[in-house]
C-alpha cells in the first residue's frame, strides 16, 4: 500500500481526537525544520546586510579575494596575517588605487613583522578626479594602521595576528582598536589550508560625542589552495559572514602571471556572480599587479599595485646572522679551498674547520687519535670504493658522505614520497640520463626495489651516478657548493645565481652543510661512516 504524508486521526478511549504521527515523521519536526530554516535565512540575511571591512590589493582582487591560504607578500597580512611567515625577504607593497601601503620583514628565529597604513574610502581612488590620491587621502578617508606578526611552527603550521587602530572619515572620529587572527596548515604534497578571523570583537567607531560613525562586524573565512604544478595554483575561500564562495586561479612563469576569479553568493542575494581578472609582472624583485573588477556596485573597476622585495645586509660576525649567511660563508670557504693535485689523482679538496671551532679540547683529540688509528686500517685509499668514485669525479669525500647522510641516511633501499630512490635519492628521469636502467612506472612513487629491474637500488651504481650528477652541478655553478647542492635537490632549472632559494631547499642545503662540517671536525666520525658506506658498496 502506498504511504502518504497525511495525518491519521482516530478517537481515543475518551472519545477525543488524537493525532498520530505521519509515516514520514512528526509534525513537530516539520515545524522545527520550517522555523529553523526561517531563522537561518534571517541570520544569513542579517549577516549579508552587515558592514565589513573593505578589501584591498590588486593581486588578490584579481582572483576575487580567493587568497587566504597562500599569502606571500606584505599586503597579504590584510587577508591572512599568518601568511607573513611565508616571507623569505622584505616586502614593500603600495596600492595606488586605494591608498594603502604595507611592509613586512622576516627576522631569523623571531618571526615576521609587518606594518600597514590604509585609506579605504570607496570614492577615493587613483583613477578618480583626485590628483593627490596616489599617496592616499588619509585626512578624509577611512584610515587604519595595522601592526602584524607571524611565525612558523614547524614546517607545516603558521600562526599570525594583527593589532590595528581604525578611524572613520570624519574629523571628529576616534581611533578604535581591532584584532585579527589567522592560521595556515600545509598538507603534503600540494594542499594549503587557511583560516582567518577578522575584527574578532567587531569594530564600532564613534565620534567624540559618542555618535556612531562606522561599524565593521566580525568576519570568518576558510580557504584551500592547491598547487598541482609549480606555475599553477587554484584557490577557493568560503566567507561565512557574507555566505560567499570565492574561487580563483593563477598561472605564471618567467616573471609573468595571469589570474581569474569569481565570487558566488550562496544565499542568493546577488543572482549574477561577480568576476575579476588580472595580471602581474615581476622582474628582479620589482612587481606590478593589475586587476579589473566586473562588479555592479563598484564604480572604479581598474586597480593597480606596485611593490618590491628587499633585504638588509647582515654582518657575518653578528650573533643574529641568518642561516642563509652561514651557509654562504661555509660555501665560500669550501670554494676557495679547492685545489688540484698533480699525478694520477684527480681534484682533491681541502678545507679548514669553521672559524668558530678553532680551539679543540685536548682530551677529545686524544680520544679521536685512538679511534682514527683503528679506522684508518679499514678505510685505506686503495681499498675504499667510495674514495675511488669521488676522486674519479673530483668531488670531496666529506661532501658526498654528508649528502648520502642527508638523502638516505645510508639506506640503499630508501624511497622518498616523490619517488626518488637509493643512497643518493635519484629520480627516474635523472637516473636514466645518467645511464641507469630504470623502468617506466605508472606511479613513480611506488617503484620496485628489485636491483635487477631498477638499478637505482644497486648501491655502487647509484653512488656513481649521484656523484657524477653532483660533479656536473659543481662545474655548472663554478664550484659553488650551496648552489650545486640546491640544484641537486630541486633541479638546475629551479636554481639561479643571485636568486633566493625556497625555504625547503634552503633547509636541505643547510642540513648537508651541518653533516659536512661534522665530518670536517671529527675525522673518527668521518672514517666510521666512510667504512659504513664502503661496506654497503661491497
Amino acid at each position: 500500500m502506498r504511504q502518504v504524508s497525511t495525518c491519521t486521526v482516530k478517537l481515543n478511549k475518551k472519545g477525543k481526537k488524537a493525532v498520530l504521527p505521519t509515516t514520514n515523521g512528526y509534525r513537530s519536526h516539520r515545524y522545527s525544520f520550517c522555523v529553523g530554516s526561517l531563522v537561518l535565512w534571517l541570520l544569513c540575511s542579517s549577516l549579508a546586510s552587515a558592514s565589513y571591512r573593505p578589501v584591498i590589493g590588486a593581486r588578490v582582487l584579481g582572483m576575487s579575494g580567493a587568497f587566504i591560504s597562500n599569502v606571500d607578500d606584505s599586503m597579504g597580512a590584510l587577508w591572512n596575517p599568518a601568511g607573513l611567515a611565508n616571507l623569505e625577504r622584505g616586502s614593500l607593497v603600495y596600492d595606488l588605487s586605494q591608498g594603502a601601503v604595507s611592509v613586512g620583514y622576516p627576522i631569523h628565529r623571531v618571526g615576521t613583522f609587518g606594518l600597514s597604513a590604509l585609506d579605504l574610502n570607496g570614492t577615493d581612488r587613483f583613477f578618480h578626479d583626485h590628483p593627490n590620491n596616489p599617496v592616499g587621502t588619509f585626512e578624509t578617508g577611512y584610515n587604519q594602521v595595522l601592526l602584524s606578526y607571524a611565525r612558523s611552527i614547524g614546517s607545516r603550521f603558521q600562526l599570525g595576528g594583527n593589532l590595528g587602530y581604525n578611524r572613520a572619515p570624519n574629523p571628529d572620529s576616534q581611533w578604535i582598536p581591532n584584532y585579527d587572527l589567522g592560521a595556515i596548515v600545509k598538507l603534503p604534497p600540494h594542499v594549503i589550508l587557511g583560516a582567518t578571523l577578522i575584527d574578532i570583537s567587531g569594530v564600532t567607531i564613534p565620534d567624540r560625542e559618542g555618535r556612531l560613525l562606522k561599524q565593521f562586524d566580525q568576519t570568518f573565512a576558510v580557504g584551500v589552495a592547491w598547487k598541482p604544478v609549480r606555475p599553477l595554483q587554484l584557490n577557493s575561500v568560503l566567507d561565512t559572514a557574507l555566505w560567499q564562495l570565492r574561487m580563483g586561479a593563477e598561472a605564471g612563469a618567467y616573471g609573468l602571471a595571469l589570474r581569474l576569479g569569481t565570487a558566488i553568493d550562496l544565499i542568493g542575494i546577488q543572482p549574477e556572480p561577480d568576476w575579476s581578472l588580472g595580471f602581474s609582472v615581476n622582474l628582479h624583485g620589482k612587481h606590478l599587479h593589475y586587476a579589473y573588477l566586473n562588479q555592479s556596485d563598484v564604480a572604479y573597476k581598474h586597480l593597480l599595485t606596485v611593490g618590491l622585495t628587499f633585504d638588509f645586509p647582515v654582518r657575518a660576525t653578528s650573533a643574529s646572522v641568518s642561516k642563509v649567511t652561514i651557509v654562504a660563508e661555509r660555501k665560500e670557504i669550501a670554494t676557495q679551498a679547492r685545489v688540484k693535485s698533480a699525478g694520477k689523482q684527480n681534484t682533491l679538496i681541502r678545507q679548514s674547520v669553521p672559524l668558530a671551532k678553532e680551539k679543540e679540547e685536548p682530551l677529545k683529540e686524544r680520544a679521536k687519535t685512538a679511534t682514527e688509528s683503528l679506522a684508518q686500517s679499514v678505510t685505506d685509499d686503495t681499498k675504499s670504493p667510495t674514495k675511488q668514485i669521488v676522486e674519479r669525479h673530483g668531488v670531496e669525500v666529506d661532501l658526498i658522505l654528508a649528502l648520502v647522510k642527508t638523502e638516505s641516511n645510508f639506506n640503499p633501499k630508501a624511497i622518498s614520497p616523490n619517488g626518488a630512490a637509493g643512497l643518493l635519492q635519484l629520480m627516474p628521469p635523472t637516473a636514466r640520463d645518467l645511464g641507469l636502467k630504470v623502468p617506466s612506472y605508472q606511479n613513480v612513487r611506488k617503484p620496485t626495489s628489485n636491483p635487477n629491474i631498477d638499478e637505482r637500488f644497486v648501491p655502487l651504481k647509484n653512488l656513481e651516478a649521484g656523484v657524477k650528477y653532483l660533479a656536473d652541478m659543481l662545474q655548472r655553478y663554478d664550484g659553488d657548493y650551496s648552489l650545486s647542492l640546491a640544484a641537486y635537490n630541486a633541479g638546475p632549472g629551479n636554481v639561479r645565481k643571485n636568486r633566493k632559494l625556497s625555504r625547503s631547499v634552503e633547509r636541505h642545503v643547510s642540513r648537508v652543510f651541518d653533516y659536512y662540517y661534522q665530518y670536517k671536525e671529527d675525522s673518527a666520525l668521518k672514517n666510521a661512516d666512510l667504512h659504513r658506506l664502503d661496506t654497503i658498496l661491497r
